[in-house]
């Protein structure tokens, strides 16, 4: 009995261990780069850069806030993985990594 209480023990301790995070190819200028958003870390990465994150409430679906200094942008997703965003006057539209 002990064993098995142990393992149930272990089993929920390391339940929170797992980062939630979300991976996403965008097309920039016939390329294809990455965007990662930790939801645990609360973080984005775009460009080589890390980004603080919130959730964005204006966003269709679902989607965060990205900031750091003098930068900012919303992250937004709809259905079926795809997500967009705005890099200046350009919509970068990207696709959930699956």
């Amino acid at each position: 009995m002990r064993y098995f209480l142990a393992i149930i023990i272990a089993m929920v301790s390391t339940d929170h261990v797992y980062a939630k995070e979300f991976s996403y190819t965008c097309r920039v200028g016939g390329k294809s780069l990455n965007v990662r958003v930790d939801d645990v870390r609360n973080i984005l990465r775009w460009r080589g850069k890390v980004y603080a994150i919130a959730i964005q409430e204006d966003c269709p679906k679902f989607g965060w806030r990205a900031t750091r200094e003098g930068e900012s942008f919303d992250f937004c997703t709809a259905t079926q993985g795809y997500a967009d965003f705005r890099e200046g006057d350009k919509l970068i539209q990207c696709d959930q990594d699956r």
